[in-house]
């Protein structure tokens, strides 16, 4: 009798678990790297959007209100909400200002932040 040639029951099993292995890994690379993209573009919007808004304080002809204001912005196709707090600094020339960009109204955290300062208006001129 001849020996037939070909691969055994457990030599087939062993490739097809080490072929699932690299499969699942392809697979959870992947979804995390659609995770990672999604984030970093919405941090990049989230840059513009406050620092859209930090320039137009710091161009504005009068100084902006102290204490926190929310508004609304639409940029990339999605409505992105912005809180500004305004300060007084030591420096009667100066307001602080802190601006947070965020997706969700009632969110707590933000997806960006910037701080800058407005000098004071009649010294523009």
């Amino acid at each position: 009798m001849r020996r037939q040639r070909g691969f055994t029951l457990i030599e087939v099993l062993v490739a097809m678990t080490i072929l699932a292995v690299g499969v699942t890994a392809l697979v959870s690379a992947t979804g995390a790297s659609s995770f990672r993209a999604d984030f970093l573009r919405n941090r990049e919007y989230g840059r513009w959007v406050a620092s859209n808004a930090l320039t137009e304080l710091q161009v504005l002809p009068a100084w902006p209100d102290l204490g926190t204001k929310n508004t609304e912005v639409e940029l990339g196709g999605r409505t992105w909400y912005v809180r500004t707090v305004t300060q007084k600094v030591e420096d009667p020339d100066l307001r602080r200002v802190d601006v947070q960009a965020r997706l969700d109204a009632d969110a707590d955290s933000y997806i960006y932040v910037v701080t800058g300062f407005v000098g004071n208006p009649e010294h523009r001129r």
